[in-house]
């Protein structure tokens, strides 16, 4: 006949026991399971459970050696060990795959065209011009994807949650392009400096120029949706703006400040101010300002003598 255990002493060290197990104090958790088994008679039917409770608190103080599966499979376990690596290298592929290719073909088409360093210096330039987009998607809590690139034409992010954004938001994320574009052509402009390299020179002068591009107020352009931000007398202004820049300037760019009055003409006619803010026109002017600035002086300052490296004409 079983023997009864003494439960006015066991009791308290059982809720004890599990409370200190709870918070994580395995060794005096197990200290105090021992202590019950010690008090339980030798044919309790209670002493199996209570086994159980020290023999898994042992385990997590002292856990087992990880099963190296390799060793035991043999040339099985090197064959999977290889194919978890691969679909690492799968997953990275698939998630960070296309802004790699697209990065790839876009350097090998202006490597092939005008050199490597151009090449480098241009795809220095569009990449900040995207990141500029991506940061400012990323202060407003939205979650972009990395830019993909289009060679021949340039490159674009997608995002997520652009249908919800009011305007003046969604401006500044446009603006933010031609912003840190900009920023890459002073900095190309500085290693021109510093070099002398006249592949510089351009690379800070094409940058200008396309930035400048990207404000023309049309729908798949940077100013086609800063635009909606901009009120009448801003329009306005920036239409006086490039219409003076076409006369005065005189330069290589005309065309495209000729392109830049004619779309915010168009704008100032269609009256599609979605909802206007109050400082976006001026910092419009500005980047239109300091673009135009940058690729006029970098076309006028120096003349480029005939060809870039890796032999390709250039201006």
């Amino acid at each position: 006949m079983a023997t009864t255990p003494n439960l006015g002493a066991i009791q308290p060290l059982i809720i004890r026991a599990r409370r200190l197990a709870s918070t994580g104090q395995y060794e005096a958790a197990r200290q105090d399971w021992m202590t019950i088994l010690n008090l339980l008679p030798t044919d309790a039917p209670e002493r199996a459970g209570v086994q159980r409770e020290i023999d898994r608190l042992t385990d997590r103080l002292q856990p087992k050696p990880a099963t190296d599966w390799r060793k035991k499979l043999g040339p099985f376990g090197v064959v999977l060990a290889a194919l978890a690596k691969f679909k690492t290298a799968l997953f990275v592929l698939l998630t960070k795959g296309k802004f790699l290719f697209s990065m790839l073909a876009f350097l090998g088409l202006y490597w092939a065209l005008y050199g490597w360093w151009f090449a480098v210096g241009f795809f220095g330039c569009i990449f900040i011009h995207e990141m500029g987009h991506y940061v400012a998607i990323r202060r407003y809590g939205m979650k972009p994807e990395l830019p993909m690139f289009l060679p021949g034409f340039g490159a674009y992010v997608r995002w997520q949650g652009g249908a919800e954004v009011n305007p003046g938001v969604r401006a500044v994320i446009s603006l933010a392009g031609p912003f840190f574009g900009f920023l890459a052509g002073l900095a190309a402009f500085g290693i021109y400096l510093a070099t002398g390299e006249h592949v510089w020179v351009a690379v800070a002068q094409v940058a200008g120029w396309l930035n400048l591009i990207n404000l023309i107020p049309i729908g798949f352009f940077d100013g086609g949706k800063a635009m909606d931000a901009v009120n009448l007398n801003q329009r306005i202004a920036i239409l006086v703006l490039s219409l003076a820049m076409v006369f005065v300037l005189k330069d290589g760019n005309f065309i495209v400040w000729l392109l830049l009055a004619a779309a915010t003409g168009y704008r100032i006619y269609k009256k599609d101010v979605t909802e206007a803010a109050e400082m976006i026109g001026y910092y419009f002017i500005a980047l239109a300002v300091a673009n135009g600035l940058l690729s006029w002086y970098c076309m006028n300052l120096v003349q480029v003598p005939g060809r870039l490296h890796g032999g390709s004409s250039f201006f």
